[in-house]
């Protein structure tokens, strides 16, 4: 049977995107007998049309995917991004040295043979190495995001089994969202009233937010 969420109206709201039917109707029976009422899940499949449950779920994952955007380098990243700027930072010096050589001796300068040398080495060396830099990081960067969805394809919120379940407690609701994990979602969201996904940092609260502010203020994040 096909079912379809109507809204947001409990203030604690997980919801789960599932890959395949069957882990979905799984994920339905494994919450019912961990003892969350049936009638507090819903279920939207894709075939089902639009739907609140797909509309924020994929304001979520577009959060999620801006979130992604931003951080430091990655180990792999930082260390292509070394390898790849001192080779090219020494290639830039001994392309520096041969282009000094030939300043120093085919042209008149003020400055003297040992100077001119030294500046186009320095210079065309620093310039190696931070294009090696940018290059090295970036194209381990375009590597590790190869098999990412770039919006060619239906998001994944268009594509899979939605799972929500709606709770009146904040801890039911924390519960729900491990066993969803655990029974292998793609992507697990908290949604709060308004059906605004809270922001990552609600996982780790500043020491000044009272308990629970999150839930009342996902769209300040």
């Amino acid at each position: 049977m096909s079912e379809t969420d109507t809204g947001f109206g409990a203030r604690f709201n997980v919801i789960a995107a599932f890959a395949e039917e069957q882990e979905g109707v799984a994920a339905l029976n494994s919450l019912t007998r961990s003892g969350v009422p049936r009638s507090a899940i819903s279920v939207h499949r894709p075939e089902d049309g639009p739907a609140c449950a797909e509309v924020i779920e994929l304001q979520a994952e577009m959060g999620d995917e801006i979130g992604d955007g931003w951080g430091l380098l990655s180990g792999a990243q930082a260390t292509g991004a070394f390898i790849t700027a001192l080779t090219l930072g020494m290639a830039g010096i001994a392309l520096g040295f041969v282009a000094g050589m030939a300043w120093a001796y085919l042209f008149v300068s003020d400055l003297s043979r040992p100077g001119r040398i030294l500046l186009a080495t320095a210079v065309i060396g620093l310039a190696g190495a931070t294009v090696g830099l940018v290059v090295g990081g970036a194209g381990l960067a375009r590597q590790q995001d190869a098999g990412r969805d770039w919006g060619e394809g239906p998001e994944m919120a268009e594509r899979d089994v939605l799972v929500t379940v709606h709770l009146a407690d904040a801890d039911a609701a924390a519960r729900a969202a491990r066993l969803l994990r655990w029974l292998g979602a793609e992507r697990v969201h908290f949604i709060d009233v308004n059906g605004v996904a809270l922001p990552r940092q609600a996982q780790h609260p500043r020491p000044a937010d009272p308990e629970g502010w999150w839930w009342g203020h996902a769209g300040h994040g």
